[in-house]
């Protein structure tokens, strides 16, 4: 079927339309890492932990779903997927040790980059799962 996501034969000219969803979310995702921690909300240790990771899978679900359709309009999906989801992942944890280094009062955080990385994995999963394109 012509148009379909998991035709390999499709070629089409990338339309940056397509990437104005991924890269709102991205920058979206910058400015919140780099609110700084006195302007967070503070409450018990054990809240903030599974709250903060819990939003670092969503956002980065988002993101990577995002990416994916983008790719999957572009009719690239099979050629960048890995490169994409590579690119995340280390967006992700550029982040984490951009906030470590240059944002007052927050640190780089294993359980974050590993929250993010789940979150790379759902958003891939829920593309996947939407448009069936199991590739």
């Amino acid at each position: 079927m012509r148009g379909d996501l998991n035709d390999s034969g499709i070629s089409r000219d990338y339309q940056w339309r397509h990437s104005i969803v991924p890269a709102s979310c991205a920058l979206l995702i910058f400015g919140l890492h780099a609110i700084p921690g006195e302007d967070l909300p503070s409450s018990t240790m054990l809240d903030m932990l599974n709250a903060d990771k819990l939003i670092h899978l969503v956002m980065f679900g988002v993101l990577s779903a995002s990416v994916f359709v983008a790719l999957g309009k572009s009719g690239s999906i099979r050629k960048y997927k890995w490169i994409a989801g590579g690119g995340l992942l280390m967006y992700g944890i550029g982040l984490e040790f951009a906030q470590d280094i240059w944002f007052a009062g927050r640190f780089a955080s294993i359980g974050d980059m590993l929250a993010d990385g789940l979150g790379i994995l759902a958003g891939r999963l829920a593309f996947r799962g939407v448009y069936g394109c199991w590739n």
